[in-house]
């Protein structure tokens, strides 16, 4: 029910205006969960995960490229806590890797209106191009027989409502 909540509120673009939007609110979510996790350890089975996060960075050049301005990051206080425990790490993961292969519709969509992986649309085709976390999330989320999934579920609906919130932000913005 919330994916489908989230994907009304983002909605689809066709124009660069709407690709301005999208881009926006991407961004206020992203930056804010990078800002989030920041300081967080992951567990061992997590490892792809230890690192920066550079679509933070790809989204910032394709603003740059089409000259827009970044939102600031107003949904920082409603990002859900993530972690310690592995159930919310998971659920976290889920809708964070998710939205992986809904990039590669997006990508297509971008590319029709004249953008690309070196112009407009780096992080879109960096995403789509991901698929490796995706396989090992799914991987981590059916060997663990112990996994509390209510707990998962709870952190992947906390997850869509942060997004949600950051695109509801950006309109009213």
């Amino acid at each position: 029910m919330s994916h489908a909540k989230v994907e009304a509120t983002v909605g689809s673009f066709d124009t660069l205006d709407a690709y301005r939007r999208y881009l926006s609110g991407t961004y206020i979510f992203r930056a804010s969960l990078d800002e989030s996790m920041t300081g967080v350890s992951l567990p061992s089975q997590l490892s792809l995960w230890q690192g920066p996060d550079l679509l933070t960075d790809l989204m910032r050049r394709d603003m740059d490229d089409l000259d827009m301005p970044r939102p600031g990051l107003s949904c920082i206080q409603t990002m859900p806590a993530i972690g310690p425990d592995l159930e919310s790490l998971l659920g976290a993961l889920y809708v964070i890797e998710g939205s992986s292969l809904g990039a590669r519709v997006l990508y297509r969509r971008a590319q029709k209106l004249g953008l690309t992986e070196v112009f407009g649309a780096r992080h879109l085709a960096a995403q789509a191009q991901s698929g490796e976390r995706w396989k090992r999330l799914l991987e981590l989320l059916e060997a663990a027989p112990e996994l509390d999934l209510d707990r998962t579920v709870e952190a992947s609906e906390a997850m869509f409502f942060a997004v949600g919130q950051a695109f509801e932000e950006m309109k009213n913005a």
